[in-house]
């Protein structure tokens, strides 16, 4: 058997660069250092409360959906990604000061997600 490696590994971290590439081209500089940071800990199964006081446009969202974007990817195709940590199911919990900023936020995942 193959040993796994994390996410938080160079190899891990290469992969999600590389998922996020693929499952968000638009994104043409890919996540910001401490996106990543926050990230790899998501699938590597640790707990993660972020607090971002950040201004529009700062990458608070894509810090919470990505890992659920990534992990839903590997759960349609656990082949390409061995021996990486991964959920069958992913979901995140993500608290909202009102409705409509929740329902963007949906919006948006779901935006991502269709298009795959």
């Amino acid at each position: 058997m193959a040993s796994r490696y994390h996410w938080r590994d160079p190899k891990g971290r290469r992969t999600l660069k590389e998922i996020v590439k693929k499952l968000i081209p638009q994104w043409e500089n890919g996540l910001y250092p401490a996106q990543s940071e926050l990230i790899t800990r998501v699938p590597d199964g640790e707990d993660v409360f972020c607090s971002m006081a950040t201004a529009r446009g700062g990458g608070k969202s894509a810090t919470f959906a990505v890992p659920i974007i990534v992990l839903g990817e590997m759960a349609r195709n656990p082949h390409l990604y061995p021996n990486l940590p991964v959920r069958a199911l992913p979901m995140g919990l993500v608290i909202t000061p009102t409705k409509g900023l929740a329902a963007n936020i949906v919006r948006c995942i779901l935006c991502i997600f269709s298009t795959h």
